[in-house]
C-alpha cells in the first residue's frame, strides 16, 4: 500500500499524495540526498504494457534533450505491482492556477498571463512535432502529445512544463488500436479517428485556453465525457467576438486548415488581445498570484 513514510522504492520515502490519473498516482517523496521529486506509480496489472513502454522510451529521450519546457525523468524504478517514474517536481498545474486566481480575484486566469504560460507550452509542443526520437517515431514527420489539457501543464516557479507523455503518438500511427484518444473536451477530433498529425495538439491547447480564460460559460452542457465529439465541444457565440476567427482556425476540423503551429496560434491570440486594450492586466508580473508546492498534476 502507498502511504506517506512509506519507501516503496529503495531511498525514496513518500510525504504527500499529489494526484491520479487513469494511468496511475503521484506522490512526492523525499530522496536519499533529501531532494523533493515526483513519484508516478503506473499499475502493472490494469495499465496496458504497450503504454507503460512507449511512455517510458519518449520520456528517456526527452530528458536526454533537457528540454526547458517539459518535465524532467530522473528514472525508472519497478516494484512488484507497479513502474515507477521518478520526476521533476512541480508547484503545480494550471488547474490550480485557475483555483488560485478564483479564490484571490473571483475570476479566471487573464488572458494576458494566461497567453505568456501557453506560449511557453506552444515552444515545446511545436519542438515535439518536428522531433525524431531514436527507437521511437522514425517513420513519421514528429510527435504529438494527445493529451494536453490544463493538468498536464505542470508549473516550476515561473516555467510552464508540459507533462505525461503516455498517449504520445508519431503522426503516421494509428493510435486508436491502443485506445489513444485523449481527453474530452480537448481531444481533437481526428484522434476519435484513429490518427494523431500535425495540428492535433494546437486543437487542445485552444481549448485549454478557453477553459482557463473563460472557465465553463462557452462549453456545451450536455455533451457526454466519453463519446466521440457530434460537433464542436464550446458554443462559439459564447467567446469574445475579437478572438472568433483565430479561434475557429485552431479548432477547425480539418487539421491542415488549422494555424500552421501551436506558436502562431498563441501569437495571434495576444496580438488581438494587445489591440483591443482590454486585456484584463495586473500592475506587475509580482502581483500575480502564484501556487505554492502543495500539488501536482
Amino acid at each position: 500500500m502507498l502511504e506517506a513514510g512509506s519507501q516503496p522504492i529503495p531511498g525514496h520515502r513518500l510525504t504527500q499524495h499529489l494526484g491520479a490519473g487513469a494511468s496511475g498516482e503521484v506522490w512526492e517523496a523525499h530522496d536519499s540526498d533529501g531532494k523533493r521529486v515526483a513519484l508516478k506509480f503506473i499499475n502493472c496489472r490494469t495499465s496496458s504494457s504497450s503504454l507503460i513502454s512507449s511512455e517510458i522510451r519518449i520520456l528517456r529521450g526527452l530528458s536526454e534533450l533537457h528540454h526547458p519546457h517539459f518535465i524532467q525523468m530522473f528514472g525508472v524504478h519497478a516494484t512488484t505491482h507497479h513502474l515507477v517514474l521518478s520526476m521533476e517536481r512541480a508547484d503545480g498545474n494550471l488547474d490550480d492556477l485557475r483555483q488560485v486566481y478564483q479564490e484571490e480575484t473571483g475570476k479566471n486566469i487573464p488572458a494576458d498571463h494566461l497567453l505568456d504560460l501557453l506560449e511557453q507550452a506552444a515552444v515545446g509542443l511545436d519542438f515535439l512535432s518536428e522531433l525524431k526520437l531514436a527507437g521511437v517515431n522514425p517513420s513519421s514527420r514528429g510527435l504529438q502529445h494527445c493529451d494536453i489539457k490544463p493538468s498536464n501543464l505542470l508549473l516550476v516557479g515561473d516555467c510552464l512544463k508540459i507533462a505525461d507523455f503516455g498517449l504520445c503518438a508519431g503522426t503516421s500511427w494509428q493510435t486508436h488500436r491502443n485506445s489513444w484518444r485523449g481527453t474530452p473536451p480537448y481531444a481533437a477530433p481526428e484522434l476519435f479517428n484513429g490518427q494523431a498529425t500535425v495540428g492535433t495538439d494546437q486543437y487542445a491547447l485552444c481549448i485549454t485556453f478557453l477553459r482557463l480564460c473563460a472557465g465553463d460559460r462557452p462549453f456545451w452542457k450536455s455533451q457526454p465525457l466519453d463519446a466521440p465529439p457530434c460537433g464542436l465541444p464550446v458554443d462559439l457565440t459564447k467567446v469574445r467576438e475579437r478572438e472568433l476567427p483565430i479561434l475557429t482556425r485552431a479548432l477547425h476540423p480539418q487539421p491542415g486548415s488549422r494555424w500552421p503551429s501551436c506558436r502562431a496560434f498563441i501569437q495571434a491570440l495576444r496580438e488581438v488581445n494587445q489591440k483591443s486594450g482590454s486585456t484584463i492586466r495586473f500592475p506587475s508580473r509580482d502581483t500575480r498570484p502564484t501556487l505554492q508546492t502543495t500539488s501536482h498534476g
